[in-house]
């Protein structure tokens, strides 16, 4: 997968029970003059209930700055880690689009140098048992940590350098329309900071988000969401030019941690 590997993208999940995979998703090399950036540390799917069930096929569609797009696809396997089993990768300077669907080595889900104004959207598919019929519930990113830096004495971590978007709610009739999303769901309009930096207070170290909530309908057999993870460094930008101190490049060598992506049942 030498092109694949070239692009350097991907994302890894470790299943820590029938309900829960973990990603990770690392973020390293961030440079402010736009040059490439290295991701690591997004997460994980599990719910508060044992009558959910979430699909083992997990797709991650990488949008870079080059117009190349790269989709994989990842399969559950038998100890719980998602592997990488189908990558559609369409370069756009040639327009022209290559399926690998063998590969040298094992590649678990992992995303690396992203550049500001790139995206991944990543989909999960998941179920209910009858008996939820009408209940709510709630897809949260939950414990999302990252490294930090320090502006004029206060701290600052990386997760203001990251934006997130709910998408699409679709399910299983439709799940590869480009519309039809579930009746009561909307996509965001636009983005959310995953935190918002002030030059005078600290930034929250932990954070908890809600993405979407929305009403199980025993209609639906499976249900498959997909939310949108943006790197965007205007914060950053906007940070550094209402400092009083001259600063390098704090963004260097960071980590972003997402814990969970969690499917809260209420």
């Amino acid at each position: 997968m030498d092109k694949g590997q070239r692009i350097r993208f991907g994302i890894s999940f470790i299943s820590l029970t029938v309900c829960l995979f973990l990603l990770v998703f690392s973020l390293f090399a961030w440079y402010i003059n736009n040059q490439s950036a290295q991701a690591s540390n997004i997460t994980a799917v599990t719910s508060n209930d044992s009558q959910v069930n979430f699909i083992d096929e997990v797709k991650a569609v990488r949008y870079n700055l080059t117009g190349d797009i790269i989709t994989n696809t990842y399969e559950r396997e038998s100890g719980g880690r998602l592997v990488l089993k189908k990558s559609v990768i369409y370069t756009a300077e040639t327009d022209t689009t290559e399926t690998i669907t063998e590969f040298e080595t094992k590649t678990y889900f992992v995303m690396t140098e992203m550049l500001p104004g790139e995206y991944v959207d990543i989909t999960i598919g998941f179920s209910m048992t009858d008996k939820n019929d009408g209940r709510n519930f709630r897809i949260m990113l939950r414990d999302i940590t990252a490294d930090s830096f320090v502006v004029d004495g206060y701290t600052h971590y990386v997760t203001g350098a990251f934006k997130y978007r709910s998408m699409s709610l679709k399910d299983e009739a439709h799940k590869n329309t480009a519309n039809y999303n579930v009746t009561g769901f909307t996509p965001d309009s636009d983005y959310t900071w995953m935190n918002n930096y002030y030059i005078d207070r600290n930034d929250s170290s932990t954070l908890d988000i809600t993405t979407m909530t929305h009403t199980w309908d025993i209609d639906y057999e499976n249900l498959y969401y997909t939310f949108r993870v943006y790197e965007d460094f205007t914060q950053y930008y906007r940070l550094i030019g209402q400092a009083s101190n001259s600063y390098g490049n704090l963004l260097s060598q960071k980590n972003l941690n997402v814990g969970e992506i969690y499917l809260l049942l209420r």
